[in-house]
């Protein structure tokens, strides 16, 4: 129990964080300079700057634990026997996933 009650409170934090983060994210796509088109070029160029890479990160980071930890818990409630393996699969699937996609975000400030 005590377990699951922590993934409860983490889930409430994490979905403020997100509110947070995509409402910067947000601000700054549509509102710093809205008369820019936002084209791929623009976008690469936008994401040479540490702070979009973190916001990015956030998102991303953020957006899949919260996913993850909403379909475990689903998965606890219909399926109680399959709950630690769920969590496994799951957390190994949030590792690759955050992984790859931060090393996409990465890239962009190393890109010439």
């Amino acid at each position: 129990m005590k377990g699951s009650l922590w993934a409860w409170i983490i889930q409430r934090i994490s979905a403020v964080l997100l509110l947070v983060f995509v409402a910067v994210h947000f601000g700054i796509m549509h509102f710093v300079d809205p008369t820019v088109e936002i084209t791929f070029i623009d976008s690469s160029l936008r994401l040479k700057n540490t702070l979009y890479v973190i916001v990015d990160s956030g998102l991303l980071t953020l957006g899949l634990f919260h996913g993850l930890n909403g379909i475990r818990a689903i998965i606890n409630d219909y399926w109680p026997r399959a709950g630690r393996t769920a969590s496994y699969v799951l957390t190994v699937i949030g590792i690759v996933a955050c992984g790859w996609g931060s090393t996409a975000l990465f890239h962009f400030l190393n890109a010439k």
